[in-house]
């Protein structure tokens, strides 16, 4: 800028337009040094807006995916509670049809059915009670109610509908229909054969669909961490700062900032000197 020859009003004109180029500089310098501090290229609206829109979208739908896999977590672990109870079970109803089949047997008096009986039917009431206080944050899981009621859903994706039920459990004795069986005769033992292999496929039904619904979950669960990670890319490359590209414009911006200084102060001394010698023009 030539500013020899200039009077006080091309001075005081140089020195407001440096003073607002100036100015500018300084809050693009602001505005670089927040961008690599933080290390993201939108932190306000005011920033990008459109960017802002849809990298918020992206990160609700990045918190929506870790709380998913979080609840799929959880039902896992209460599918794991279920299947250990229907493993008991299964074990228990497998006793029961032994001391069935010795009992069927006439190579014992009843008498001896009625010792078989007494084991039985204390199984029986084990099986009740397992199967009542298997819980999971205290809902049970094994007794057809909470989460074994067959209306349980669990939330499985970040968006309203993206709901998986659980199975319906029940292994009480009412329910696998071994309550009210004994051993204690002979046509009772037989009897009770049939009822314990029909019981045994019910247990084994509803252990086929804890399994086949946890696996479900493992894919699940796979599917919510690479469609986590993907969309937090995607949000990241929208709104994180391009850390080369920052330091060049740091570096540039600090350059101009630094040339403005100096022909601000320049004007400074040059509109003094001015000044300095009107003054002695008029005396």
């Amino acid at each position: 800028m030539q500013v020899t020859g200039l009077g006080v009003s091309g001075l005081t004109a140089g020195q407001d337009y440096t003073a607002k180029t100036l100015g500018r500089t300084e809050r693009e310098l602001k505005k670089i040094l927040e961008r690599l501090s933080t290390g993201q290229r939108i932190n306000r609206a005011s920033d990008d807006a459109a960017g802002l829109g849809v990298s918020e979208q992206l990160r609700t739908q990045v918190r929506g995916f870790k709380m998913a896999s979080q609840n799929v977590t959880d039902a896992q672990s209460a599918l794991g509670i279920a299947e250990g109870t229907g493993n008991e079970v299964s074990s228990m109803v497998q006793r029961q049809r032994e001391l069935a089949i010795q009992a069927s047997s006439d190579t014992l008096t009843d008498t001896q059915r009625g010792s078989l009986d007494a084991e039985y039917q204390q199984l029986t009431q084990e099986i009740d009670r397992i199967s009542g206080s298997s819980q999971f944050n205290s809902q049970p899981v094994a007794s057809n109610k909470g989460l074994a009621s067959g209306d349980a859903q669990i939330q499985v994706g970040p968006n309203a509908g993206d709901q998986v039920a659980l199975p319906q459990n029940d292994m009480s004795s009412a329910a696998l229909g071994t309550a009210g069986s004994s051993v204690g005769t002979r046509d009772n033992a037989v009897g009770a054969v049939s009822t314990l292999d029909a019981a045994l496929n019910r247990l084994n039904t509803q252990r086929a669909n804890i399994g086949a619904i946890s696996n479900r979950f493992d894919s699940t669960q796979n599917n919510l961490g690479v469609a986590a990670v993907n969309t937090q890319a995607a949000e990241s490359a929208l709104r994180d700062q391009d850390m080369a590209q920052g330091v060049s414009e740091l570096v540039r911006t600090q350059l101009l900032h630094q040339s403005g200084n100096k022909a601000f102060a320049r004007f400074n001394e040059i509109s003094q000197n001015h000044m300095k010698g009107l003054l002695q023009g008029l005396f």
